[in-house]
């Protein structure tokens, strides 16, 4: 898969799987804005891999629920590389509790970052988009599962695939539109879960372990690529095979 000079925006690509995708379309030759919230240091950490790698990067903030926050970041994308080529929606978030005792604040936050956040940046980023560009959103097996402990977080996760869908009939055949649900990857997001909770999906996941932010990226950089040409409107499960026995 190659990708050299391509221009590839990933959403929360400071740390985590979100770094991981940035670093790996670096590896492929792809030119990176990595995109932040609160994490600059880290992202700035990651451009300085990118450059080592002999490709180009720039960090860039912006509060995916904020609508001026991605029209701003898409301007100065554009500005400094003429377009955008790879939209990978990453930036997510579980806001705990998530179960029936979340308060109308923390529901509302955790929508708006984990599925307006995405429409917002298709809606922006599609119009400096050429014909053959391809974008990648990242769900989650919540999504599709259902977990009475994430509620808010499973809701968005289910919109994203449906706002996949939807989107690849409305932008084909000039752009690809894919998902991917990560089963439990081994994130500070899934640490925070607790220790109980990481043996106990351990036990119930066929391959017996947590997935690595590596094997998520290669999931997006496969479905990004013109090895899946044809390929648009699904959504990968990449799991460990969690979703057939849960």
């Amino acid at each position: 898969m190659n990708f050299k000079n391509k221009v590839v925006l990933v959403t929360g690509a400071s740390k985590g799987i979100g770094k991981a995708i940035a670093s790996s379309f670096a590896k492929e030759g792809a030119k990176v804005v990595v995109n932040y919230n609160s994490s600059k240091d880290e992202a700035l950490e990651v451009v300085d891999e990118i450059k080592k790698l002999g490709t180009e990067a720039i960090a860039v903030h912006c509060d995916v629920t904020n609508e001026e926050d991605i029209k701003k970041m898409i301007i100065e994308t554009v500005k400094i590389y003429n377009g955008i080529d790879i939209l990978v929606n990453n930036a997510g978030q579980i806001i705990r509790p998530g179960d029936s005792n979340t308060d109308s604040d923390s529901w509302s936050k955790t929508l708006d970052i984990n599925i307006k956040g995405v429409w917002l940046m298709i809606k922006y980023a599609i119009t400096h988009m050429k014909n053959g560009s391809s974008i990648v959103n990242i769900s989650s097996y919540v999504g599709q599962l259902g977990s009475q402990y994430v509620l808010p977080y499973e809701i968005a996760k289910a919109g994203v695939i449906n706002l996949t869908k939807a989107y690849a009939k409305e932008l084909a055949p000039d752009i690809r539109v894919n998902s991917v649900s990560p089963g439990n990857i081994d994130t500070s997001m899934t640490r925070g879960a607790g220790e109980e909770f990481i043996q106990k999906t351990i036990s119930n996941t066929p391959l017996k372990r947590l997935g690595e932010p590596s094997e998520i990226a290669k999931a997006v950089l496969f479905l990004a690529s013109s090895d899946a040409s044809f390929i648009t409107g699904v959504n990968l499960d990449v799991d460990g095979g969690f979703m057939l026995t849960n």
